[in-house]
């Protein structure tokens, strides 16, 4: 049986923390998605293509802390 430590709370706070900003990014290209429907311009693609890379560096960052802590 493990022990608790304050690491391990610390660490399990802190992904919890991320993967509440997971579930922020993903809202993120919803809400891109949703505007780019409504709002036809130019840079349409460039904004999707910032939240998805957004979106996948959060994901990166969940599991680059999981690893490392």
């Amino acid at each position: 049986m493990e022990k608790i430590t304050l690491f391990g709370v610390v660490k399990w706070f802190l992904v919890v923390g991320l993967l509440m900003y997971v579930a922020f990014a993903v809202v993120i290209v919803r809400q891109v998605k949703i505007m780019t429907e409504a709002v036809e311009d130019d840079v349409n693609g460039v904004i999707s293509l910032f939240a998805w890379v957004h979106l996948l560096l959060a994901v990166a960052l969940v599991i680059l802390a999981i690893a490392v802590l």
